[in-house]
């Protein structure tokens, strides 16, 4: 863009004004829109503390550290990133002049949970923005929108599905790996196929696969999503009321993009080749038992208080009866006789009580069969009466 012939000092200042719109120019040459609007406190507020998550506190962009303000068809959209994820909300406002700016997170966070609930108007004049609600004025430097990145807001292609299907991450989420020394273990699998969609987390030791079913959907994808994303997903999920979520990727498909109602994330997909996980699953059995899962949870928590100490091992011994015991030199032993139905051979068996534990909570099912083939194989975990769910847990090998 020309310079207008003025030296840097004067373009700064510069203001053209057609009809109602006023235009500044940034120092870059840029053309900035002046904006104006008006917007509840009580509905901005959950906004900013909603994408203030996805800030990037640790870089060194300053922009990233801000929020982005602008208006879309009569809205104000408010958006972070931290580069890996980006989190879009669109609100109600009364727009007077449409524009743009970024903001530090931190100060408007901080400034507009200080103010009481009424009208907060919301102007720029160029980086500068100035806030003011009822006898309170605020001025607060910002950044250009243009050095904000873009958020990916595609929908082409999407999967729709009601809201609790996002519920259904929750219950695999806990068998991703927090190490980031294999990425693709810390990603949930999501994988969409006529008709069909796959969760799946493994962290090498243990697995679990929800499969929920999609009538009359046709688009596939299979994407490999952080567990940190998935995490801020679901927390937004609790804070939209919509009853109805679209998923979709990128146009080159390195992004996973959940449309939530009046909100948006989106996120980097991890690269690389998930397991073979169907099959890790067990087909065969030759021992099964079925059990409460409230008393299994509370037979395992009581073993770990003797396990602790021996690499946090419990021991099930399946011929009757199932008795779940475990033991140390320095503190002594226990043995539980749990109540259960029991089909097939006898068997002698040991887990981590940790994977156990989290493989029997993850799920809010009364009663959970569980089969078992020998003593160094998987265990196969299915919570009776949802569909579905189902769980892998590696044995621990017995001294």
């Amino acid at each position: 863009m020309r310079s207008l012939g003025l030296s840097q000092p004067e373009r700064n200042k510069v203001v053209l004004d057609f009809t109602r719109t006023i235009i500044f120019f940034d120092q870059s040459g840029e053309i900035q829109l002046a904006m104006k609007l008006e917007v509840l406190q009580q509905d901005l507020l959950p906004a900013i503390q909603s994408v203030s998550r996805s800030v990037g506190v640790k870089s060194t962009l300053p922009v990233l550290g801000n929020i982005l303000l602008a208006t879309e068809s009569s809205r104000l959209k408010i958006a972070a990133t931290n580069l890996e994820i980006g989190v879009i909300k669109l609100i109600s406002a009364k727009i007077t002049e449409d524009g743009e700016i970024t903001i530090p997170a931190k100060i408007i966070s901080d400034l507009i949970a200080s103010l009481p609930a009424t009208t907060i108007t919301i102007e720029t004049n160029g980086d500068l923005v100035k806030i003011t609600a009822n006898k309170f004025s605020a001025e607060i430097n910002g950044i250009p929108a243009s050095e904000f990145p873009v958020i990916p807001t595609s929908t082409e292609d999407s999967v729709s599905f009601k809201r609790q299907i996002l519920k259904d991450y929750a219950r695999v989420m806990f068998a991703a790996s927090g190490d980031g020394g294999r990425p693709v273990l810390t990603a949930i699998l999501t994988s969409a196929h006529l008709g069909k969609l796959d969760l799946v987390a493994t962290d090498g030791f243990r697995l679990a696969h929800q499969q929920v079913i999609l009538p009359e959907q046709k688009v596939s994808f299979k994407s490999l999503i952080p567990k940190k994303t998935l995490e801020e997903v679901l927390r937004i999920i609790d804070e939209d009321s919509a009853d109805e979520v679209l998923l979709s990727t990128s146009a080159n498909q390195n992004q996973i993009i959940f449309n939530i109602g009046k909100t948006i994330v989106s996120s980097r997909l991890i690269e690389g080749n998930f397991p073979a996980w169907e099959k890790i699953i067990p087909t065969e059995y030759k021992t099964r038992i079925i059990v409460d899962r409230v008393s299994l949870a509370q037979a395992i928590k009581l073993a770990s208080v003797f396990a602790k100490t021996e690499a946090n091992v419990i021991t099930f011994d399946i011929s009757q009866e199932v008795i779940v015991s475990s033991e140390t030199k320095e503190l002594g032993a226990q043995t539980n006789e749990l109540d259960c139905q029991i089909e097939g051979e006898p068997l002698k068996i040991a887990f981590s009580a940790k994977f156990l534990a989290d493989a029997v909570s993850a799920s809010d099912a009364a009663s959970l069969m569980i089969e078992f083939s020998t003593p160094l194989s998987p265990a196969l975990i299915k919570p009776i009466g949802i569909e579905g769910l189902e769980y892998i847990v590696m044995p621990v090998r017995q001294s």
